[in-house]
């Protein structure tokens, strides 16, 4: 308790002897009256003696009071006079938003004896009544039109960077069409070009028409969604594998146009009623049954699998050829017409 007293009493005396020695707080401004939104400054300056310890406000938050913001604050200068005090000045600029009488509080700054000095004092400036008023208005003058922006000339300060960035996008596009260009393919040991993996139309069909199966998408109400799927398969799978040209067509000229593969009527049949349907139901709003949009799968994948045993049997490059007439059996023709005659 008797330490405590003991600094207490220092600090006191510390005091003393502190404003005894001419250590100066002000703060002004140019003029107490000020306008709305116009920035204004405020000068603060403390003096104290040489080799005095001075801890400087840093001004961290961007208000003075709940009517005064900080807009910028200028540099902490040290200077010293002919009595070798120092001086330390800052400019705070300042703006307000708010009309009438407003104060400009106190503002605190802090300094002691030594740097070490257990004990830090602070000085505060006066507070100064301002009074804000809005923009005058001379009412005696004449109304004058409102003069439309003018536009400023571009200057190459401005188009420099969209210059640079359209040579860095033309550079960047030139060198990818290079590469691309000279890129060299990948060949296997004959030679030949190696190209990415494509999947055959029918194994395509088989996968697509398994996966509509499993999406299960007319049993949740998508009917129409469903059947276009199951006939931009068959689609494809006839372009694909048959050469028609089926994805820009009608259904009724895919059928024309597969009449010459010679599918078996059943076959045809499959891939008419299927499509037929799959037409009510996607332009006339046709309401197709559980029973007919399950069985339209169904059709449709017999058909792909037997379409394609037709094709494998009938037009792939490993079908056998047909038997030409042997030789015997011309003569015995030839013989028989002989005896005619």
């Amino acid at each position: 308790m008797k330490r405590y007293g003991l600094l207490v009493l220092c600090a006191l005396m510390a005091m003393v002897g502190l404003k005894a020695q001419n250590v100066e707080v002000e703060g002004k401004v140019a003029s107490t009256n000020v306008q709305v939104g116009k920035p204004f400054t405020l000068d603060l300056s403390l003096k104290v003696p040489y080799g005095w310890f001075v801890e400087w406000n840093d001004f961290t938050v961007d208000t003075l009071s709940e009517q005064i913001d900080i807009l910028k604050r200028g540099d902490v200068v040290r200077t010293a006079d002919a009595d070798s005090n120092v001086i330390v000045q800052q400019q705070l600029t300042l703006m307000t938003f708010d009309t009438g009488q407003i104060q400009l509080p106190a503002v605190g700054l802090r300094y002691a004896r030594s740097f070490d000095a257990p004990v830090r004092l602070e000085a505060f400036t006066n507070p100064i009544d301002l009074y804000a008023t809005t923009m005058a208005v001379d009412t005696t003058m004449a109304y004058r039109p409102v003069i439309e922006p003018v536009a400023a000339p571009i200057g190459m300060k401005e188009m420099f960077p969209w210059v640079l960035l359209v040579l860095i996008l033309a550079l960047v596009g030139l060198g990818v069409y290079y590469l691309l260009k000279h890129r060299k393919p990948k060949v296997d040991a004959d030679g030949n070009i190696i190209r990415g993996p494509v999947v055959p139309p029918y194994d395509k069909a088989v996968d697509d028409l398994k996966r509509l199966r499993e999406e299960k998408m007319w049993q949740s109400g998508k009917v129409k969604e469903y059947f276009s799927s199951l006939t931009d398969i068959a689609r494809e799978y006839i372009e694909g594998q048959f050469g028609v040209n089926a994805v820009e067509m009608t259904t009724d000229d895919i059928l024309e146009e597969i009449k010459p593969l010679r599918f078996s009527k059943e076959t045809y049949d499959k891939l008419k009623d299927t499509m037929e349907v799959a037409d009510l139901v996607k332009f006339a709003k046709y309401s197709a049954s559980t029973l007919e949009s399950d069985s339209a799968l169904n059709s449709m994948t017999e058909f792909v699998n037997e379409s394609y045993a037709h094709y494998q049997k009938t037009m792939s490059s490993s079908a056998s050829p047909q038997t030409e007439p042997s030789d015997s059996g011309t003569q015995s023709a030839t013989r028989e017409e002989v005896k005619d005659a």
